[in-house]
C-alpha cells in the first residue's frame, strides 16, 4: 500500500467546508485521471513511460468518521485487491481560516504505477474543495444580503462598529443640504469611490438630526434616519426631509464580506 499526506487552509467556516467535503459527486469531479464517471463509480487510468497504464473501474462509498473526519472508499468491480482509500479532517487553523488535512491511500494491481500520481489527486482535491467552498460561500453571502435588513441593523451600536472596524475613512466634511437634495448631493460626494469598492458606508449628523447610509455594488442597501429623536428606516423620504449644515464621513469596507451579516436580527 502506497500513500500520500497533503493539506490545504481554507477561508471559510467549518459547515461549509464540511458540506462540500460530503458531496461526493462534486467532490469527486475533481478527482483527476477519469475517463468516465457513472452513477457511483468511477473509471481511471494511469499511464508511465508512454507505453506502460493501469485502467480499472472503482464503486464510491463513504463513511462519516467523526464529526470532523470523512472517508471515501473506491474499490474496484474488477479486483478485490485494487482499493482506494481517502481520509479527510477539518479543523479550526490560524487567522480564521480552516485546515483540511488529506490521507490517500491506493493498495493493490501496479501500486508502482499509481504511486506517482498519489499527489496530483491529492492536490487536486483539496483545490476543488477550496473552489467549491468559495462558491457555496459567495452563494450564502448573496442570500443572506436578500435577506438581510440593513436599515434596522444601521441603528445598532453593535453592527456599525463592525463596520467601522473593517473600513477605512477617505472623506470628512461639512456640506450644507438643501431639502429634497440630500440623497443626490451624498451621491454626487461619494461618486469617486462608488465604483471601486463593493460596500460604503456613510454616516451624518447635524444638530437635530443623523442618518446612515450603506451602499453595496453601486445599490443604496440600508437607510437610517433620526430627526429630533424620531427613527425612520428604509425610508427614502424622510432622507429626502432632511435640510441644514451635516457633518458627512464616508467610509470604505475593506473586506470582501459585510462583518455582523446574520440572519438573526435580534442579535
Amino acid at each position: 500500500m502506497v500513500t500520500y499526506l497533503a493539506e490545504k487552509a481554507v477561508d471559510a467556516n467549518s459547515n461549509t467546508v464540511i458540506s462540500v467535503v460530503k458531496d461526493a459527486d462534486t467532490l469527486l469531479s475533481y478527482f483527476p485521471y477519469q475517463v468516465e464517471k457513472g452513477r457511483n463509480t468511477l473509471t481511471l487510468q494511469f499511464s508511465r513511460f508512454l507505453v506502460l497504464s493501469f485502467k480499472d473501474t472503482f464503486e464510491i462509498s463513504f463513511s462519516k468518521q467523526s464529526s470532523l473526519m470523512f472517508g471515501y472508499t473506491l474499490k474496484s468491480l474488477k479486483s478485490r485487491n485494487n482499493k482506494f482509500q481517502i481520509f479527510i479532517s477539518v479543523r479550526d487553523n490560524k487567522n480564521s481560516t480552516i485546515l483540511v488535512h488529506m490521507a490517500i491511500e491506493y493498495g493493490g494491481e501496479k501500486e508502482w504505477i499509481v504511486k506517482k500520481y498519489l499527489p496530483d489527486i491529492a492536490e487536486s482535491l483539496l483545490e476543488g474543495i477550496n473552489k467549491e467552498v468559495k462558491r457555496v460561500s459567495e452563494i450564502e453571502a448573496e442570500s443572506n444580503e436578500k435577506e438581510f435588513d440593513y436599515s434596522k441593523q444601521l441603528n445598532k451600536l453593535s453592527f456599525v462598529s463592525k463596520l467601522l472596524l473593517k473600513s477605512r475613512l477617505v472623506k470628512s466634511e461639512g456640506i450644507s443640504i438643501p431639502k429634497g437634495q440630500m440623497l443626490d448631493t451624498v451621491l454626487g460626494s461619494i461618486g469617486e469611490v462608488l465604483s471601486k469598492y463593493r460596500t460604503i458606508y456613510v454616516s451624518a449628523s447635524a444638530t437635530s438630526a443623523s442618518f446612515r447610509l450603506l451602499f453595496i455594488n453601486g445599490e443604496l442597501k440600508g437607510v437610517y434616519v433620526n430627526d429630533n429623536g424620531k427613527e425612520y428606516f428604509n425610508d427614502e423620504n424622510a432622507l429626502s426631509s432632511l435640510s441644514g449644515e451635516f457633518k458627512v464621513n464616508v467610509y470604505v469596507l475593506l473586506v470582501p464580506e459585510i462583518p455582523g451579516v446574520i440572519k438573526d436580527e435580534s442579535s
